[in-house]
């Protein structure tokens, strides 16, 4: 039943939201001959439409999303061995990525006949940065069966409760996620090896501080950018307005005087008789 029940909810959860229902009754009602199978199809939940368009993309784009997800193990690495150059490198990459494949989720939703807002799309983002910063995280989104959308919290796990439908399915978040470990007080033996550490943990939260600015940088920069374009928009746009202004001016005073001419045209052809 097992693979039966992952194939018919892999089918499920590629439907829109707003199908969702009436889907998972009509195929519930298709399983009359297996009561406990119908039983579980009708305990999958519906998906957030964020989730549903990560989904898409798992169905659709697994390779793209792969490729992607990838770049987390990377950046992950560059992290612990605070190369920051590669760092900044990876993060520059990654926001582009994130950005350029939940825009394609976006037009697979809308292809799909169910277009979604600017939110979603955010949503979207911010669930394939978690599948960048968590493994388990990435595990749960190539599954295709997410119910909800994932944020990465700084350097906490990801929160994948409640976040996949049958992860039991062959994913890593049906395992319980074990809290994230607390330094426990001890006595210092070594205040060499002790300040190493210490200093170890500050370049690492200095590392991450670094890629946070250098993207915070450059969207500020992109932003920039974009405000200067729209200005000297807005200015072509003004000259162009005020031309035109002095085109239609012309014309109607062009108009005026040919009407004139035309009125005294018509008078001296009535005095002609």
């Amino acid at each position: 039943m097992a693979d039966r029940l992952a194939d018919l909810a892999g089918e499920l959860y590629g439907v829109p939201p707003a199908d969702f229902i009436a889907e998972r009754t009509a195929r519930a009602k298709e399983l009359a001959d297996d009561k406990a199978l119908a039983a579980r199809v009708k305990e999958l939940r519906k998906p957030a439409p964020a989730a549903w368009v990560v989904n898409l993309l798992a169905r659709s784009r697994p390779g793209d999303l792969d490729e992607l997800l990838d770049l987390g193990a990377e950046l992950r690495a560059a992290q612990n061995a605070l190369d920051r150059a590669e760092i900044t490198r990876l993060a520059k990459e990654r926001r582009a990525r994130v950005t350029a494949l939940a825009r394609v989720g976006a037009g697979l939703a809308a292809d799909a006949g169910h277009p979604v807002p600017a939110g979603v799309v955010d949503a979207v983002a911010t669930t394939l940065d978690a599948g960048l910063a968590d493994a388990e995280a990435a595990d749960a989104i190539r599954t295709g069966r997410l119910l909800r959308p994932l944020q990465a919290i700084g350097f906490e796990p990801v929160d994948l409760a409640e976040a996949v439908a049958l992860p039991e399915a062959g994913s890593r978040a049906a395992r319980p996620r074990a809290a994230p470990e607390r330094p426990r007080p001890r006595a210092i033996d070594d205040s060499d090896a002790e300040l190493q550490r210490a200093r170890s943990r500050a370049d690492a939260v200095v590392a991450r501080a670094e890629q946070d600015a250098a993207e915070a940088a450059d969207e500020f920069g992109d932003l920039e950018a974009r405000l200067r374009e729209a200005r000297r928009a807005l200015a072509a746009a003004e000259r162009e307005a005020e031309a035109l202004e002095r085109q239609r001016d012309a014309a109607g005073r062009a108009h005026e005087t040919a009407r004139a001419a035309l009125d005294a045209a018509r008078a001296g052809r009535r005095d002609l008789g």
